[in-house]
């Protein structure tokens, strides 16, 4: 099996990556119509993949995840963070949010805070991120707000 290959999104992938993001949101058993009404926040465009912050994770060319960082240092945002729902439970998750804490490091933030979907708040907890609040997205939609302290530091060292 080939290695997974992590590298800087391209913007002629805005609309790959924006089918990824609706399977993997559909992958926890929202209903097409909420994915309807949710199009916006679950779509990414080419201009944002230009700003240079969305990374992806291919397998012999195939993308199987991505995630997006915003913000200004000293605190940035973990705007995206989507698998494909056959990658989901093998690591690749981890080896993700692992590439983003250190490309948040390189960029100079010192937190990095997220709104969680509710099925993946326990991973980011996993991982090292705190509650820290909710926010409500929709009328009676609340998602969790979670935040981590960047470790500084070489983690090759």
């Amino acid at each position: 099996m080939a290695e997974i290959l992590v590298r800087h999104a391209e913007p002629d992938e805005a609309e790959a990556l924006t089918g990824l993001t609706r399977r993997s949101k559909a992958h926890w058993g929202y209903p097409r119509e909420m994915l309807d009404r949710w199009a916006d926040v679950l779509s990414i465009s080419p201009a944002a993949i230009r700003d240079g912050r969305v990374v992806v994770a291919e397998r012999d060319g195939a993308l199987l995840g991505y995630y997006q960082l915003t913000g200004r240092p000293p605190h940035g945002d973990l705007a995206d963070l989507f698998l494909e729902p056959e990658a989901i439970g093998t690591g690749l998750g981890r080896t993700l949010w692992e590439h983003a804490l250190d490309a948040a490091r390189r960029a100079g933030f010192d937190t990095v805070t997220l709104e969680s979907d509710p099925h993946a708040e326990g991973f980011y907890l996993r991982m090292g991120a705190e509650l820290v609040g909710e926010r409500e997205v929709a009328p009676g939609r609340w998602l969790p707000v979670l935040r981590i302290t960047v470790p500084q530091g070489d983690p090759t060292r």
